[in-house]
């Protein structure tokens, strides 16, 4: 989206097609593919923009097949958020094991893959998300890949962020 909304450098013409991640299922095949079946997911290779479309046909040195056994949400994200959260965690200052952060929007496919990767470096991890129906089973799902919290936007205040900071880091 922030394509689109005009956040990053590259500025396509409009109207455009958006989306960088994705995944789509092999439907046809041209003559000369050999390295796909239909029925196959794929992602673009490269990051690649305008995956956001009913039909894509390019070449097949573009698509990377992709096993079935990974959850979809994963692999249509697989190209951008795991790069966005690591990012995230080590452009903007240096954490180490014992640190801690506070992410909003945990319940994403960001916000989860900043949680396992913030576990696997020993960084505690705050996760708010938003008020809704069924969130024992957030909690409990954000737990599972490693949030050490998890409140809901209701249950904290602003004011009350900083002093829970301090308590995880003393």
């Amino acid at each position: 989206m922030c394509m689109l909304t005009g956040v990053y450098l590259v500025r396509p013409p409009l109207p455009t097609i958006g989306g960088y991640e994705g995944i789509g299922e092999v439907h046809s095949l041209g003559s000369a593919v050999t390295a796909l079946s239909p029925g196959d997911w794929v992602i673009p290779s490269l990051p690649s923009s305008k995956t956001w479309q009913t039909y894509i046909v390019k070449n097949q040195i573009v698509w990377h097949k992709i096993n079935k056994d990974v959850p979809i949400e994963y692999a249509a994200t697989i190209t951008i958020n795991p790069l966005t959260a690591l990012r995230m965690l080590e452009d903007y200052i240096t954490l180490n094991s014992g640190d801690a952060i506070v992410q909003n929007g945990a319940i994403s496919m960001a916000g989860k893959c900043v949680i396992q990767i913030a576990q696997s470096s020993g960084i505690h991890n705050i996760n708010i998300v938003r008020d809704r129906a069924g969130i024992d089973e957030v909690e409990e799902k954000l737990k599972k890949l490693g949030a050490n919290e998890v409140y809901t936007e209701s249950q904290l205040e602003v004011k009350n962020l900083e002093s829970l900071l301090v308590s995880f880091k003393s």
